[in-house]
């Protein structure tokens, strides 16, 4: 593949990965997130200290789920847009904007906006989260 259509091929990975894991956190199981996240990623929500490693951001979203915050049943919708991927290599980053809307079955109601630095890994199975930095405002 030439260059050209490579670096269009890994944005289009990228951003459907963005994408991929807003819907898991709103309505997929929290094992889906193995598949979204290498091994050694951190991670960090607003008003919270960084995770690291894959297992613990799982056990994470896992809290997150407990208290109602996401997931299935939550109700709730992370709308992700201007998304902006910068590849270089094997390794990439994007910035991107966030919703967080509540009560979706009856009358959604924006909770909180906010941005997301990422970073990524190219791995044997394909892009993978290395890093999200989650910040509201």
């Amino acid at each position: 593949m030439d260059p050209s259509t490579r670096l269009l091929v890994d944005v289009e990975e990228i951003r459907h990965l963005i994408v991929r894991m807003a819907r898991v956190t709103d309505h997929g199981d929290v094992s889906e997130y193995a598949d979204l996240i290498a091994v050694d990623a951190s991670w960090q929500m607003p008003g919270s200290d960084v995770v690291r490693g894959r297992d613990n951001v799982m056990a994470s979203a896992r809290e997150r789920r407990a208290g109602g915050l996401t997931g299935p049943g939550a109700n709730t919708r992370h709308v992700v847009s201007m998304v902006s991927v910068s590849v270089e290599g094997d390794r990439a980053s994007a910035q991107s904007s966030w919703q967080y809307f509540g009560q979706t079955t009856t009358s959604p109601t924006l909770l909180a906006i906010g941005s997301y630095a990422d970073a990524f890994v190219r791995t044997s199975n394909g892009w993978r989260f290395s890093e999200r930095i989650a910040t509201a405002g």
